[in-house]
């Protein structure tokens, strides 16, 4: 009997330490919840402004900040509304940064994008699945004109390659250098835009001439061979733009008797943003997530 009784105390006692470690356990979790949260910050407020050809992607930058001590090597992404626009492609480049002891994350997607139709000031998201999450989250407003008679007469590249620098409200100068590869000359007639951002000084300083320090204006003629610099200065209205303007125009071209639209590479304008600071960012989303513990 005193035997039994030993052993019947004995696993009074285990019980009583094992339902005592995991109470510990649950209060601790209980106190601790954020322990087992990762915080992110969607930086939204993008606008777009883009003359766009559905045979040619356009490239939308989006930012998903992280205080996760490991972010998702990929993640899906869906149109919001749906069918609005099409997801062609998404790549995904990850940055680490620590700052007061803490280590923060950026996933930077850079998603091509197919437009359809004519939009004027029309709000996007994306429904991001990042596989612990899955979450709908903005991007901006866009207002894009879809243009069918698109063609490819001249090569056109950056002057300083892509254009990439924090956001200004002031004027921004844009180079591109223009080279007409074809065997018939090509008339410039206008450069042309989706909305209503301040365009200013355009002009052409033609390459390798007597005339190159003497800037011309358009309409200007560019003779098979030839290479010109295109110059203007693009002003975003106050106000419409909290993270970044994505801004690609459109030249008006003529060859013989035909027209047609030569869609520029965008203008890639970008406000600084690190979560660390704290400070207030218009269109930026924070929002907490739960992680596997």
């Amino acid at each position: 009997m005193r035997e039994r009784r030993e052993g019947a105390l004995a696993a009074v006692v285990v019980v009583v330490l094992v339902a005592f470690a995991v109470g510990s356990w649950l209060w601790t979790r209980r106190l601790e919840p954020r322990a087992r949260e990762a915080e992110w910050w969607a930086q939204g407020g993008w606008r777009v402004n883009a003359v766009v050809d559905p045979a040619k992607p356009l490239v939308l930058t989006y930012n998903l900040w992280t205080s996760a001590t490991a972010a998702p090597d990929t993640m899906d992404l869906e149109p919001v509304p749906a069918g609005d626009f099409q997801v062609v492609q998404s790549n995904l480049a990850h940055e680490v940064d620590v700052e007061g002891g803490r280590t923060y994350q950026l996933c930077r997607l850079n998603v091509s994008v197919r437009f359809s139709k004519n939009y004027l000031d029309h709000r996007i998201g994306f429904l991001v699945n990042a596989g612990p999450w899955k979450r709908i989250l903005p991007y901006g407003r866009v207002t894009c004109r879809v243009v069918r008679t698109s063609v490819n007469w001249l090569d056109v590249s950056f002057v300083s390659g892509e254009i990439q620098e924090p956001f200004v409200m002031r004027d921004n100068l844009i180079a591109l250098t223009l080279r007409n590869d074809t065997k018939a000359p090509v008339r410039m007639l206008s450069l042309w835009q989706a909305g209503d951002d301040g365009i200013s000084g355009v002009r052409v300083v033609l390459s390798g001439t007597r005339t190159a320090a003497r800037p011309a204006r358009l309409p200007f003629t560019l003779k098979p061979g030839q290479t010109a610099l295109l110059q203007y200065v693009l002003q975003p209205h106050p106000g419409t733009v909290q993270q970044g303007l994505i801004f690609q125009p459109a030249l008006v071209l003529r060859s013989g008797r035909t027209e047609g639209f030569e869609v520029m590479p965008p203008v890639v304008i970008e406000r600084a943003f690190q979560p660390w600071q704290r400070r207030e960012a218009p269109g930026v989303v924070p929002f907490v997530e739960a992680v596997p513990s």
